[in-house]
């Protein structure tokens, strides 16, 4: 019986709206498979044995809640982490093997934090401006003080850049910030797929 096919693994990350969504639904529109670990931490969060263990461990399994809590408390945040990062990644590395894809791109906002840059192939990093992000993240409803509050959890932006193998800079249009995009894909699809 013949193994199923790895797939090559390109690793996404970015800060906070830097546009990574974006960027993933175009890789999607290209027909590369796609995984974002938030919408994993989503089903993870939503089932009944993890949320037993956040309510005894934090008295809540509500995401608003939960982000109050660990975005101020460092201790905190490591404990979540603790509990959802290992059935994150189980969950992700178990799609990626039954994908049956060449080619899949798995969104990590904290892709190096994490460490879970060991589990790709290559990494993109996607930069924006403050400018452009200040315009998502009234669309996301989030302050300027919450972004902070986040944005002290991950690395900085130069670090990330350094750890990148691949950057992509999103400071103008969606359609240019795609068309970046539909050439990278491209390339994946002609040298991996």
């Amino acid at each position: 019986m013949k193994k199923p096919q790895k797939p090559f693994v390109l690793g996404l990350t970015g800060s906070i709206a830097s546009g990574k969504t974006a960027v993933l639904e175009t890789f999607k529109q290209c027909g590369l498979f796609t995984l974002s670990a938030d919408e994993i931490t989503h089903e993870v969060l939503s089932s009944s044995e993890v949320g037993k263990i956040l309510e005894q461990n934090f008295g809540t399994r509500e995401p608003a809640l939960l982000a109050g809590q660990v975005f101020k408390d460092a201790q905190a945040r490591k404990r979540l982490e603790q509990i959802l990062h290992p059935r994150i990644l189980k969950k992700a590395r178990e799609r990626l093997a039954k994908s049956g894809a060449k080619v899949a791109v798995f969104e990590v906002p904290l892709l190096f934090e994490a460490g879970w840059d060991k589990y790709t192939d290559l990494t993109l990093l996607v930069r924006s401006s403050g400018a452009d992000i200040t315009v998502r993240l009234k669309q996301r409803g989030l302050s300027p003080a919450q972004y902070r509050a986040r944005l002290k959890t991950q690395l900085p932006e130069e670090k990330k850049a350094a750890l990148a193998d691949l950057i992509i800079i999103n400071n103008s249009t969606k359609q240019h910030l795609e068309q970046k995009v539909r050439r990278l894909a491209s390339a994946l699809n002609h040298i991996y797929g």
